[in-house]
């Protein structure tokens, strides 16, 4: 396939999106790899980070990022973050520790160099613009199943 298919002599969106995508689970992965923990894991931390929440709220919120079709859930995600102390599971509401708590924050500043560093030479009306023009595509998608 050509790299240049889309409009304008421009990638196709599906080459771009992949691409960026992979850069970004690439960037994500080796920062968060560091200290042990995966994107998931990640993702579950920041979900907690504002309070506990039951593990059906967690798969739902972290669903756009799961195998929905193999059944995939958080758990998987959340065993390794109980056995290092950084989550605590009482009768299905999970909570961070202090020690995941402090991992959280220390991990939100790498997180924030990242997605600095992806939407260098955007100012806010162009990544607004971006986000807008993405949401668009997916409703467009979604509509014409």
């Amino acid at each position: 396939m050509n790299a240049t298919d889309g409009r304008r002599g421009q990638p196709p969106i599906g080459y771009a999106l992949r691409k960026l995508d992979r850069l970004i689970e690439e960037s994500f992965e080796r920062t968060l790899g560091k200290r042990g923990i995966t994107r998931r894991q990640w993702q579950i931390l920041n979900a907690l980070g504002d309070g506990g929440c039951t593990l059906a709220a967690l798969t739902d919120a972290l669903a756009p990022f799961l195998d929905s079709a193999a059944g995939e859930t958080v758990q998987p995600h959340i065993d390794p973050l109980r056995r290092q102390g950084l989550v605590h599971n009482d009768g299905g509401a999970v909570t961070l520790t202090d020690t995941g708590r402090d991992l959280f924050r220390s991990l939100t500043t790498d997180v924030e160099a990242i997605r600095e560093l992806t939407t260098t030479g955007l100012d806010q009306r162009e990544y607004d613009r971006t986000i807008t023009n993405l949401q668009t595509m997916i409703r467009n998608l979604e509509d014409g199943r």
